[in-house]
């Protein structure tokens, strides 16, 4: 971990307590005990709620922005809270939208604009914006069902990827090998559930490379590059454990892709090194993502990040180390497989593992598990 950094004392809120990755994010903050952490979220009972590093709790449901600024509001006066950290996507348009109101409270984070936002969220925004700005990426087709949609469908290789245009975690997603199965399968179903609400992408082959970045109007604060080593159970999902690497070529790309969308915040780029060598990008997560832990371990701690350039403190952009990093499930099947000789990855440690941060706060993840796997 990077100890050149400002160890400074303030208080962070973090609003969307019932998000999936508050408990990555408050464990990002686990190297700089002066950073105290509260808590808002619409549920009862959330993993953080569990978690040694939150220092308060508040379970609240509004049902407008007003009333979520009060709730707000309130907690800041009480825990006397300087910056505002939203982890997932809805707390960060709420962010966006409420921006002048929330910074009379508190310190921003660089956040978005709200039409740069909804291109990231939007796949087939996002295909347009690529090509418009002569970034590659894969072919893509709106499911519109014109008539020039078969056609355009035609052009697509082999095989094909139906997705939903807003959707994370690899959900909703369907492999087809061919174009008339696709065609039956959309024929299949209700035009008004379809139209304009999936796109068909080819499949490309090749490694998943990612950055992870935190930006300010387009200029690179922070980054990290990671790459797969064992893949997911869970088809089109986030890779079970990866390794950060060094890649100029993919800075360059992914660099063109903030600069173009003027992003400001933190996101996550998926791309494919294809086999003829060529960079594309495939998505944008513009949130906190899975992996952010194992950015901690590789040196940079994004939340911390985030709030140092909040509070307008100045931080030279942090290098990283080329480390491996394995989610908790993938390390535990990786440890089992080596009794038996049959694992992906020799000599894991406790380090680059996931298991790090279930001996360092077992309540938080023994519930993010238990969660987890009653959502299935």
């Amino acid at each position: 971990m990077q100890t050149s950094l400002p160890q400074e004392r303030f208080s962070v809120l973090i609003p969307d307590g019932e998000s999936t990755f508050a408990l990555f994010v408050a464990h990002c903050f686990s190297y700089f005990p002066n950073v105290k952490i509260h808590v808002l979220s619409r549920k009862r009972w959330s993993p953080i709620r569990f978690s040694r590093y939150c220092h308060s709790y508040t379970f609240e449901q509004a049902t407008d922005d007003a009333t979520q600024l009060d709730i707000i509001r309130q907690l800041v006066r009480k825990y006397r809270i300087d910056v505002f950290l939203p982890t997932d996507i809805l707390s960060i348009y709420f962010a966006i939208a409420n921006r002048e109101s929330l910074k009379e409270m508190m310190a921003l984070p660089p956040l978005p604009d709200a039409a740069a936002f909804e291109v990231a969220n939007n796949k087939w925004l996002l295909s347009q914006f690529l090509e418009e700005h002569q970034i590659p990426g894969p072919p893509t087709v709106l499911v519109d069902y014109s008539n020039e949609f078969e056609s355009r469908l035609r052009d697509l290789s082999l095989p094909i990827l139906l997705k939903p245009v807003t959707s994370r975690d690899g959900n909703g997603i369907e492999r087809f090998e061919t174009q008339p199965d696709l065609m039956h399968f959309l024929d299949r179903q209700q035009m008004v559930r379809i139209k304009g609400k999936f796109i068909a992408q080819s499949l490309l082959s090749g490694s998943d490379l990612d950055l992870n970045f935190l930006a300010r109007a387009g200029d690179m604060l922070a980054s990290t590059i990671q790459t797969a080593i064992i893949p997911n159970t869970k088809k089109y999902a986030a890779a079970g454990a990866i390794k950060f690497i060094k890649n100029d070529g993919f800075s360059d790309v992914a660099g063109k892709l903030v600069a173009g969308l003027g992003w400001s915040g933190y996101a996550n780029v998926d791309t494919i090194y294809t086999k003829d060598g060529s960079l594309r990008v495939v998505d944008v997560n513009a949130r906190f993502w899975g992996s952010v832990r194992g950015s901690l371990i590789a040196g940079v701690s994004f939340p911390y990040l985030a709030c140092l350039a909040a509070l307008n403190i100045p931080f030279s952009k942090p290098d990283y180390s080329e480390v491996r990093y394995f989610h908790l499930k993938t390390a535990i099947r990786e440890k089992v497989a080596a009794i038996t000789g049959r694992e992906h990855e020799k000599n894991i440690s406790l380090r680059e593992s996931g298991l790090e941060f279930f001996w360092n706060d077992p309540l938080g993840e023994v519930a993010r598990i238990y969660e987890q796997e009653l959502s299935g």
